[in-house]
């Protein structure tokens, strides 16, 4: 499949939490909620709390270039995936000289409070892939129809490959925002192009180690497991890796792994072979996404509260521009 590049709006990210929390509802629409006022912005907190995946290693110090470069200071927080320590993080600097912050929120019912806490401090609220009521603006992305990219190209290529025949397994995120509109997406583009692939399993998992878990397991019940698609690129580093170490070929002809986000094994992965079964990821640029964190902070600051979108791509092995991607991420 060659590169595509669409204008819908992706999602770096997702991760897990450490216990279930409790599902809430979001708006659909990121109508500005909050009376902050406007000012220049000097300084952004970047509240990113999944600190242990890769993406965070690559995202951030791309974010901090950015900023400098138009003499603003970025600060991180350190949640360490860990929702009450995200919570404790974000309420200990709503009186600090931040003057915005831009948070993926783990639980959005639990950062509603610390939200309205910023907006009636004068501060400015930039919700991270997702919404809140008491937001100033977001960083939007089409999580719903990212995934269902996803499972588009995959129903295709079980279609042309197999017949249109296959057990899938799903590896969702159903702990957040995004993880829960990517998932209905892989399913719904699955349904829609490749109606006779078998769902065999859907399981939670965010992270490689998760992916690899979850995917061993279900090969030991399903050794003719076809398909692997993931809300996460780093859970579909690890079913990669589930069916290695299971004995699969990594070029075998009847194998499929997606997930999104962009991930640097599966990238790595994608230029060993035109076979590879990593065989999609659908991705931003970590060098798109820094501008429009810093962007969206100075525009909100300006008065202009309107929503960032982001461009997505899908990559394969045969993409011109995989190495690009790879040397984006970090390799």
């Amino acid at each position: 499949m060659s590169f595509r590049k669409i204008i819908l709006v992706p999602t770096l990210v997702a991760a897990g939490l450490g216990a279930a929390l409790s599902g809430c509802s979001t708006p659909a629409d990121s109508a500005p909620a909050s009376s902050a006022a406007a000012g220049p912005v000097d300084k952004i907190l970047f509240d990113f709390p999944f600190t242990s995946l890769p993406i965070y290693a690559a995202l951030t110090p791309q974010i901090q270039a950015e900023a400098k470069e138009r003499g603003i200071t970025v600060e991180l927080t350190n949640d360490n995936s860990d929702l009450s320590t995200q919570v404790s993080n974000l309420t200990a600097k709503v009186a600090s000289d931040v003057d915005a912050v831009i948070s993926f929120p783990m639980d959005p019912a639990s950062l509603e409070n610390v939200a309205s806490q910023y907006t009636a401090a004068g501060k400015l609220w930039i919700t991270y892939a997702g919404d809140l009521e008491a937001q100033t603006t977001s960083l939007k992305f089409s999580f719903e129809k990212s995934g269902r990219m996803l499972g588009e190209a995959a129903g295709e290529w079980a279609t042309q490959t197999t017949g249109g025949a296959g057990k899938v397994l799903v590896i969702e995120d159903q702990l957040t925002q995004i993880g829960r509109e990517r998932t209905e997406g892989i399913l719904a583009g699955l349904k829609e192009s490749a109606p006779g692939l078998e769902v065999v399993s859907q399981q939670q998992g965010v992270t490689p180690e998760e992916g690899l878990t979850v995917t061993s397991a279900v090969l030991s019940s399903h050794p003719d497991l076809t398909m692997v698609l993931a809300a996460t690129g780093d859970a579909a580093q690890g079913a990669y890796q589930a069916f290695l170490s299971s004995g699969r070929s990594e070029t075998d002809a009847k194998t499929y792994v997606g997930g999104l986000d962009g991930n640097l094994p599966l990238m790595q992965a994608m230029t060993k072979s035109p076979d590879s079964i990593a065989r999609a990821l659908v991705t931003v640029k970590p060098e798109e996404i820094a501008p429009a964190v810093v962007d969206i902070a100075v525009q909100a600051g300006e008065g202009n509260t309107a929503p960032i979108d982001l461009p997505v791509y899908m990559l394969t092995p045969g993409t011109p521009e995989l190495q690009s991607f790879i040397t984006s991420f970090g390799g």
